[in-house]
C-alpha cells in the first residue's frame, strides 16, 4: 500500500476511535486551568490554544483560566491569551472575576472566555488560579475541571513509573493520607477532591507539557494524566461499551 494511504488511513482511524468521546462530550462545558505557561515556549504555547479550539470545534465548551507570570500586566495578558485563541480561528474574550453570569452569556454566544481570577477592586492582590478554575467550575457545573501543570498525575508508587488513569475520591483520600505528596501538588490534589464532591463529573490533572495533552488525555482509552472520579457510577456511556 502506497505510504501516504496508509497515513491517511491513520488518521481516519484515529477519527473514528474519537467517535464515542466525541459524542458524549457534546455541549459538556470543560474548565481549563492554563497554570504551565512558564515551561512552554511561544510555539508550544500557541499549539496548546489550538488544541483548546479543536475541542470547542467538537462541541464542547471551553473556559480557560489563567495565571499570570511574575513582572506581567494580569489584564494585558488576559487579552494576550484572549488573542491567542482568535489566532486560530475563534470567538474569544477576557473577562476579568468570576461573573457567571456574563461567563455562561459568551459561551452561549459561542466565545471562548478566557478568565484572570482578579478584576479591579483587587488588581494588586494574589489570587490563586486553581481556586478560581474550581469555583467556575462548580457554579458552572462542569463536566470536566483540567489542571495543566507540570505534574503528570498521581503516581502508583514511589518509583514513579507508572500513573493512576482513573481513580475515586475514596481511593485519593486514603492515598493522601499513606503518602506525602509536595504541597503544591498536594494542593491541586484537594482542589480536585472537592470538584468531585460537589459535582463535577471529571477533574483531570495533566503535564501541559506534553504535546497535544489535552487531546491524547480527551480521545484515546488511557489518556495521558490522572482522572479523578467521585464513583465508578460517573462513567461515561462510552466507558461502559454503550
Amino acid at each position: 500500500m502506497d505510504k501516504e494511504l496508509e497515513l491517511v488511513e491513520h488518521k481516519a482511524s484515529i477519527l473514528i476511535d474519537a467517535l464515542p468521546y466525541i459524542r458524549d462530550f457534546n455541549q459538556k462545558t470543560v474548565v481549563i486551568e492554563y497554570g504551565c505557561a512558564e515551561w512552554l515556549s511561544g510555539v508550544e504555547e500557541q499549539r496548546l490554544m489550538q488544541d483548546i479550539v479543536l475541542l470547542k470545534s467538537v462541541g464542547m465548551r471551553p473556559i480557560v483560566v489563567h495565571a499570570t507570570r511574575m513582572g506581567l500586566d494580569k489584564f494585558r495578558e488576559n487579552k494576550r491569551i484572549a488573542k491567542l485563541l482568535e489566532l486560530c480561528g475563534v470567538k474569544a474574550i477576557g473577562i476579568c472575576g468570576v461573573d457567571t453570569e456574563t461567563i455562561g452569556l459568551m459561551l452561549d454566544n459561542d466565545y471562548i472566555p478566557v478568565i484572570v481570577p482578579n478584576d479591579i477592586d483587587n488588581e494588586s492582590e494574589y489570587i490563586d488560579p486553581r481556586e478560581t478554575a474550581l469555583e467556575i467550575a462548580e457554579k458552572m457545573q462542569a463536566d470536566k475541571l483540567v489542571y495543566l501543570s507540570k505534574y503528570p498525575g498521581i503516581y502508583k508508587d514511589e518509583e514513579r513509573k507508572d500513573i493512576y488513569y482513573k481513580i475515586t475520591v475514596p481511593e485519593i483520600e486514603k492515598l493522601r493520607k499513606e503518602r506525602n505528596f509536595p504541597k503544591e501538588f498536594d494542593e491541586i490534589i484537594g482542589y480536585g477532591l472537592q470538584a468531585s464532591k460537589n459535582g463535577v463529573n471529571r477533574v483531570h490533572i495533566l503535564d501541559g507539557r506534553i504535546r497535544h495533552v489535552l487531546l491524547i488525555e480527551f480521545f484515546s482509552v488511557n489518556g495521558a494524566g490522572t482522572i479523578f472520579i467521585e464513583t465508578e457510577a460517573k462513567l461515561y456511556l462510552h466507558e461502559l461499551g454503550k
